[in-house]
């Protein structure tokens, strides 16, 4: 669903819940009545600032909560759920400081409550039982609110060490291109400046000619040498992460918030270092997806099964009992699967994504018999 239809849905959702469970009364606390549309057309035209709810949570939360004590003035008339979500709104999408706004909520839903009780002529025990359902149903929200907050910044900061990742990976890979680029081309070119050098001096041939050869040689000698100094040194820069750095992945996905269960069976064999990394990008990718996709309280179940000559991964998120199930997921998966699969194509390995009962699995299988 995207942003636009969703945002439609909350106000429509809004709209219709506040003028659903409102019976029409329109006596004033006082003496009076209002016309009836006057209480539709403000409701319509306050909860559609629901909108930006997201974008400008406090703004928004400002004018629900004057709407709310505008509309005690109608006891009977309990306009409360756009307040709410505002409420929600806040405590999900600003900082501690802006989210503790959101408790301004307790005076329009207290005055309500009140006011209603008053109206109905209620006891003060009733009067106090309405206020404290009033309240709980604001703490409710803004403690939902916070979690989802809470959950938006783990992800971002998992997102933002994957990418730390990625990008030391491709330093990585661009090291080893350039140690490859002088351990082959280089020395060529230094067999071929020796050579040059040691003709121009037994003088066999056009010393110019040999001279040219030679100086050319030597530039592009000193042109590898430059590039060289430019990237860093230091050992282990050939290799990605390797299978002993999973215990630092799966720690750092609980860190994340996430349920890891992790199991290994059968007799871990001897694999080559871009192997192991397969290995590794492969679980990566998997937690990656549950974290980003999976709703709250989903375990992320990841196994190793080795084999005689295969090993098994699977990664497979399971959601929670109260867990809402997740929307079905396209088996050919995004830019990361794709990318997985590549690598994995060449280690000669396969892997496969799609749905697994309520929640996403991504299963990988590896040969294990060429170190």
């Amino acid at each position: 669903m995207t942003g636009p239809t969703r945002d439609a849905l909350v106000v429509a959702a809004a709209i219709a819940a506040d003028l659903l469970f409102w019976d029409g009364e329109v006596r004033l606390a006082g003496s009076g009545e209002l016309p009836l549309w006057v209480p539709v057309l403000i409701t319509v035209a306050v909860h559609s600032t629901l909108w930006w709810r997201r974008r400008n949570p406090l703004p928004v939360l400002g004018v629900q909560v004057g709407f709310a004590m505008v509309s005690v003035a109608v006891p009977w008339w309990q306009p409360l759920v756009g307040l709410l979500i505002a409420t929600f709104a806040v405590a999900a999408n600003t900082g501690t400081r802006g989210a503790r706004w959101g408790w301004l909520v307790a005076v329009p839903l207290a005055s309500h409550a009140v006011a209603l009780g008053l109206s109905a002529e209620s006891e003060l025990v009733g009067v106090l039982q309405a206020t404290a359902l009033h309240l709980a149903a604001g703490a409710a929200c803004w403690i939902a609110g916070r979690r989802v907050y809470r959950r938006g910044l783990q992800l971002r900061a998992w997102q933002a060490d994957q990418d730390r990742l990625r990008t030391e990976a491709i330093l990585n890979e661009r090291v080893a291109l350039a140690r490859e680029l002088h351990d082959g081309v280089a020395n060529t070119i230094t067999a071929v400046l020796v050579q040059a050098a040691a003709a121009r001096a037994a003088a066999s041939a056009d010393p110019r000619a040999l001279h040219g050869i030679e100086a050319a040689a030597r530039r592009a000698m000193e042109e590898i040498q430059a590039t060289l100094a430019l990237m860093p040194r230091g050992p282990g820069t050939t290799n990605g992460p390797q299978l002993d750095d999973l215990p630092a992945l799966l720690a750092l996905a609980g860190e994340a918030g996430l349920d890891v269960r992790y199991t290994e069976t059968g007799a871990r064999r001897p694999l080559r270092p871009d192997v192991q990394t397969a290995v590794y990008r492969a679980i990566q990718e998997g937690i990656t997806n549950t974290l980003k996709y999976a709703p709250t309280g989903t375990r992320c179940l990841i196994s190793l099964a080795w084999g005689a000559d295969e090993l098994k991964i699977d990664v497979i998120d399971e959601p929670g009992r109260s867990a809402a199930p997740r929307s079905e997921l396209p088996a050919t998966g995004g830019r990361g699967l794709a990318g997985l699969g590549d690598r994995m194509r060449s280690v000669g390995g396969v892997v496969e994504s799609g749905t697994h009962k309520d929640g996403f699995r991504l299963a990988a299988r590896l040969p294990v018999g060429v170190r």
